[in-house]
């Protein structure tokens, strides 16, 4: 093959794995809401497969800057390796595991706490953005739009042991679609300049 071609062919190539890569990167979101209660939440699949219970867990729905968040309440079961898995009983919804980073403060009972000085029955309040399935805590009491991302983990083992190991294989389709055709292209200009 010429040089030319093989430039064109490693084109192709890169524009397929852009694709592919940004079309995986498009997260769906947590949830939508047409209005601002629970009863107008609709949970994605992600959720509901993450954390089953999430519906029953929602203290209310809030607006921030054009975008929706669902309110949460719990109360803290354990504090495992000096915060960095912290067990929340959420009010009305079960158990999560939180997995902090070990240098997180929250705002908690009025002041600035460090996630490793959290105790057992300490009153959390959270939000889960519309568009992020993630703890998410004010860095204030007052309505700030600057927050704390946590990740969650879910607590039951077997609940973790069902979920799926991908995100699934629409992205992976899109790139080998998108391969082949710019092959099949490459291929035919190959034949025509010979």
């Amino acid at each position: 093959m010429s040089s030319k071609v093989m430039t064109t062919l490693s084109a192709a190539v890169l524009i397929a794995c852009v694709s592919a890569t940004s079309a995986q990167a498009k997260e769906n979101p947590s949830f939508t809401a047409v209005t601002n209660n629970c009863d107008s939440v609709t949970w994605s699949e992600t959720a509901l497969a993450t954390y089953p219970t999430i519906a029953s867990a929602c203290q209310g729905v809030e607006e921030r800057n054009g975008k929706r968040y669902v309110k949460f309440s719990g109360t803290v079961k354990s504090n495992k390796e000096q915060g960095q898995r912290l067990v929340v009983n959420f009010k009305d919804g079960g158990e999560v595991t939180l997995t902090p980073p070990a240098d997180t403060n929250l705002y908690v009972g009025g002041k600035k706490t460090p996630i490793a000085d959290l105790a057992r029955g300490d009153q959390l309040n959270f939000y889960i953005a519309e568009d992020r399935l993630a703890a998410q805590f004010p860095e204030t009491e007052t309505a700030s739009t600057r927050y704390v991302i946590v990740p969650i983990v879910v607590h039951d083992q077997q609940q973790l042991a069902s979920l799926p190991h991908t995100a699934g294989p629409l992205p992976l389709l899109a790139l080998l679609g998108t391969f082949s055709l710019s092959l099949g292209g490459l291929v035919s200009l190959y034949r025509r300049r010979r």
